[in-house]
């Protein structure tokens, strides 16, 4: 959603965690509850305790290249997390239907290389990059952005600090990801 931050008088995007198949929004009120259809609340908590989870890992990172998080919070049966909001639209839409010139894909790759190098040092792994997930400031700086199916990995051991599938975005997800056991993935 797009917001005022009155306090700041600032537009924010807000983000929701909403599951459709699994959860939804009485239509007299703001509240969201599990639908009667689906009846593993664990299965959706642990979902909305990652989404809490990527907010505050997000809100953690300091670099110029990762969408900055101003809060997280929990309200109506879900949770949210409040971001900067970027006017300069994604990578998706200046890239289609004509391309970009050499120049400026090579400026888009190096920030985001920077955002993925800063990231793989905090044993973060993305996971969903593609050209939605790169939006842009109004001065060109591009922002990475969802880390939803990110991993995060333990700096002694090396082992997988996050309990949820991996998602796959069909035509951007490493070979590796399509390897895992279907039953364990989701295509986004």
């Amino acid at each position: 959603y797009l917001a005022i931050q009155t306090a700041l008088d600032r537009k924010v995007a807000v983000k929701e965690f909403f599951m459709p198949n699994c959860i939804i929004r009485d239509g007299d009120t703001t509240i969201v509850t599990m639908s009667k259809k689906h009846h593993s609340y664990w299965w959706v908590e642990q979902y909305k305790q990652k989404f809490i989870k990527e907010a505050k890992t997000i809100a953690s990172l300091d670099n110029p290249h990762i969408i900055r998080i101003h809060d997280v919070f929990e309200e109506n049966g879900t949770a949210y997390y409040v971001m900067e909001y970027l006017e300069g639209g994604d990578l998706k839409s200046r890239v289609q239907p004509q391309g970009l010139p050499e120049s400026d894909a090579l400026q888009i790759i190096r920030q985001i290389a920077e955002a993925l190098n800063y990231i793989h040092r905090r044993n973060i792994l993305h996971l969903d990059i593609k050209p939605s997930n790169v939006l842009f400031r109004e001065d060109d700086t591009a922002v990475l952005i969802d880390f939803g199916i990110s991993k995060h990995y333990d700096e002694k051991d090396g082992s997988e600090t996050s309990n949820t599938p991996i998602g796959i975005s069909d035509g951007y997800a490493p070979l590796e990801q399509y390897e895992m056991d279907g039953n364990n993935c989701f295509t986004s």
